[in-house]
């Protein structure tokens, strides 16, 4: 009897400890002049680097990284002037404060000037929003580029991934782009038209309509255009011609007017490639069931013809989203 009860016991504290989690807190400051910095970005990654949280300092330069299990992290620490600095911490069986930990300031260059302090990623309640301007990417990169820059996002054959979830949607200034595809605005929206990212779990309609949370969620990503981008026209175009007079050419433009977006793609090519994808395609039409008087979208395709032996394609993609 007494044994079963030990074991019981024993089974009990393991199940605690389990499911226990745990925090790691601080506070970061100036090493000459003992100010706080406020602004600062944590990067807590595992061992071999695998970014596990990312996070910016708040008010006094505290910081607290929460949800963590036992185990070895390393954390990483910067701010804009400063040396960046590098601490190991161990979690076994209770939440670590490491204290105040203090940045020294870089060498001073002659002829520069700090004008504008841009804080790369915010913790808004639930929504994780990355500032566009923090990540460097080439001039003719598309959204879906700027995303693979940004922590906790992945862009891999096809599909988004956040913060570890499959990315059902994907949002132009919180309405539909392109339909249901969630690649569609990644693919087709210069990164150069976007101020920033936000990911977050959006309800589902029932709970939206309801006010009652059924704990059915999708992972979301809501891209936030400039201002000035949001009355204009932009787009891309580009070709090929190589050997045996293979060619291939195309191109999109986006219209934007306040709340209606219209938006053409084409291609054309004599290389038998395939123009637009069934998703591409089931997006736009299912976006068009709407109706755009009623703030839906409508979409359509047009198709060009095949040369001998199916040789040549020339296709057209077009949405229209009203708000």
């Amino acid at each position: 009897m007494k044994k079963s009860l030990f074991f019981l016991a024993f089974q009990l504290l393991a199940w605690t400890a389990f499911g226990q989690s745990f925090t790691i807190s601080g506070s970061l400051r100036d090493a000459a002049t003992n100010d706080a910095l406020p602004g600062a970005h944590l990067i807590l990654m595992q061992p071999d680097s695998i970014v596990l949280q990312t996070q910016v300092s708040g008010d006094g330069g505290y910081f607290l990284l929460e949800g963590l299990q036992e185990g070895t992290y390393l954390l990483e620490l910067s701010y804009l002037g400063y040396e960046p600095a590098y601490r190991t911490i161990r979690v076994a069986g209770q939440s670590v404060e490491v204290g105040t930990i203090r940045l020294k300031a870089g060498i001073d260059l002659d002829e520069v000037q700090v004008t504008e302090q841009v804080i790369p990623v915010q913790q808004q309640g639930d929504t994780t929003v990355f500032n566009a301007k923090a990540f460097k990417t080439l001039p003719d990169a598309d959204a879906g580029e700027l995303l693979e820059k940004m922590p906790t996002v992945v862009v891999e054959n096809g599909k988004v991934q956040a913060q570890g979830e499959d990315v059902q949607k994907v949002l132009v200034d919180g309405k539909p782009f392109f339909g249901d595809d969630p690649t569609a605005a990644l693919r087709n929206l210069p990164a150069e038209v976007i101020d920033k990212i936000q990911i977050f779990d959006e309800q589902s309609d029932q709970s939206k309509f309801s006010g009652f949370d059924d704990g059915q969620t999708s992972k979301t990503i809501n891209i936030v255009t400039k201002t000035d981008m949001r009355n204009g026209q932009f787009g891309k175009v580009y070709a090929g011609y190589g050997y045996e007079n293979k060619y291939q050419a195309g191109g999109n433009i986006n219209i934007f007017n306040g709340d209606q977006r219209i938006s053409l793609i084409g291609m054309s090519n004599n290389i038998n490639q395939q123009n637009f994808s069934s998703e591409d395609l089931l997006g736009v039409v299912n976006s068009g069931s709407g109706g755009g008087r009623r703030g839906g979208g409508q979409g359509g395709r047009g198709g060009g013809g095949r040369g001998p032996g199916g040789s040549s394609a020339n296709d057209f993609l077009v949405s229209q989203q009203q708000g």
